[in-house]
């Protein structure tokens, strides 16, 4: 004897975690009770989908990486600039006299304000909450 989802629904605590297909479980009281658990963290959405995950993004540009503002503060970006800038200006013959005979720190960083920029101003990422899943499109989402 099979239960419907509104019978499910009213013999349970939280009726709000039932879903379509908790009905076919062997034992739909036994899922429901897990599933209202607290702390337990859900199924993601897609395990169902026929389509593999996160094949929908595909067609979709991805905007350039960009440096996190306590890093960008160091100027590293316009030293890496003025080094590249070098680099295109070399001969053929200079180029392959570099990858034979290398020179090591070319770079002139002051590695006090890398230690600050990495070690005080570092700013924490934006990260998910506990719980939270992730699905296809959720960073192109606005939250206000």
């Amino acid at each position: 004897l099979r239960l419907t989802v509104a019978e499910l629904k009213r013999s349970v605590a939280r009726p709000e975690v039932i879903e379509q297909w908790d009905i076919s479980a062997p034992d739909p009281l036994l899922l429901a009770h897990l599933k209202a658990y607290r702390n337990a963290v859900g199924v993601p959405r897609h395990w169902s989908q026929k389509r593999a995950y996160l094949q929908g993004k595909r067609g979709v540009e991805k905007k350039p990486f960009q440096l996190p503002d306590f890093i960008a503060a160091t100027g590293i970006e316009k030293i890496r600039q003025a080094v590249s800038e070098k680099e295109e200006a070399k001969k053929l013959k200079q180029k392959a006299r570099e990858s034979m005979r290398p020179k090591m720190s070319r770079v002139d960083l002051d590695y006090q304000v890398l230690h600050d920029a990495f070690f005080k101003y570092q700013t924490k990422p934006k990260l998910s909450g506990y719980g939270d899943l992730y699905y296809e499109g959720k960073e192109g989402e606005t939250h206000l």
